[in-house]
């Protein structure tokens, strides 16, 4: 699927649906064109590199592989490998969205296999306000572009907090089970790896907020500052998560510890009763003679009358020691 705007020299913004006006219109002086194909097909894509002489291999790693976020950077234009994040409230997974980004002073292309959220957002903005969008150049395209990945970023990582929330309750439940521990290491791991994406990212987005490239006006590279500043605090929020992970942890392992413990506190009180108990019905169950005689038959009832207050007596004073 091909989306297409050009801002004209005289200042006129029009819309293409075609390769062939694509070119006519980039043929023009003064003219330029943004480009955003969705699922392109090899010879589609062959076709605009021959449009804006791109590298052959650079058009390869659009259709596959999963590369690294990088930035190639070749006499006239720069090549971004980013991914953009599919994920939510409802469905808290990282599933990361691979974005090629061809961009130079003339042209942007950008080239993706699944629709992104992003980019369909600026293009939105463009079709009701081309003025104000690819009116201001390109690289005002490519700064709202990346603004919206990195948005996106902060708000998967807002979605694990509920998430978060829940474990932290379920840890401090008594009736917790070891399952919980299978969550925290699952969200370990998507933090884990959700971190690694950002911090990739705002390795790669600083030289263009540095204002290494000399297409990239250098009105935008505060704006493009603020994309990496960011990045920054979705990273510091991530470490923030994985220390509330951490104290889950520590809460299950303590909910475990103080449930074991209660535990191991009734079976002592229960031992510590039944012992004298213990202790008398041994005695008399020798064959002596003892007090009461064996023969009346009153005997047996004294006996379990004494054991049952000397119970009701150590269970009195646990009580009021407050071991109960």
């Amino acid at each position: 699927m091909l989306t297409a705007f050009a801002r004209l020299a005289d200042g006129r913004v029009e819309t293409a649906d075609s390769l062939r006006q694509v070119a006519a219109f980039y043929a023009q002086e003064g003219s330029e064109v943004w480009v955003d194909l969705l699922a392109p097909t090899a010879e589609q894509l062959n076709v605009f590199g021959h449009i804006f002489g791109l590298e052959e291999s650079s058009l390869e790693d659009c259709l596959s592989g999963e590369q690294r976020p990088r930035i190639d950077d070749f006499d006239d234009h720069i090549f971004v490998v980013i991914y953009g994040m599919f994920g939510g409230e409802a469905t808290p997974t990282i599933e990361p969205r691979k974005l090629s980004v061809f961009c130079s002073s003339r042209y942007l292309l950008t080239v993706h296999s699944e629709p992104m959220r992003s980019v369909q957002a600026v293009i939105q903005r463009c079709g009701r306000h081309p003025q104000h969008v690819i009116g201001l150049g390109v690289d005002f395209v490519l700064h709202g572009i990346l603004d919206g990945v990195v948005d996106r970023y902060a708000e998967v990582v807002d979605s694990y907090d509920n998430r978060l929330s829940d474990l932290e309750d379920e840890s401090l439940d008594p009736r917790v089970d070891e399952s919980i521990l299978g969550k925290l290491i699952d969200l370990r791991r998507d933090l884990l790896q959700l971190r690694h994406i950002a911090v990739s990212h705002r390795e790669m987005l600083a030289p263009i907020a540095r204002g290494e490239f000399n297409f990239i006006a250098d009105a935008l590279e505060r704006r493009f500052s603020h994309v990496v500043d960011h990045l920054t605090k979705v990273v510091e929020e991530i470490d923030a998560h994985r220390e509330l992970l951490n104290v889950v942890r520590d809460n299950y392992h303590s909910t475990l510890t103080g449930r074991m413990n209660q535990a191991m506190r009734t079976l002592t009180i229960f031992a510590t009763v039944m012992l004298p108990l213990t202790l008398i019905a041994g005695v008399y169950g020798m064959n002596v003679p003892l007090w009461p005689p064996q023969d009346q038959p009153w005997s047996f009832w004294t006996i379990l009358a004494v054991m049952a207050g000397i119970g009701f007596v150590l269970l009195g004073f646990f009580r009021r020691r407050k071991w109960l």
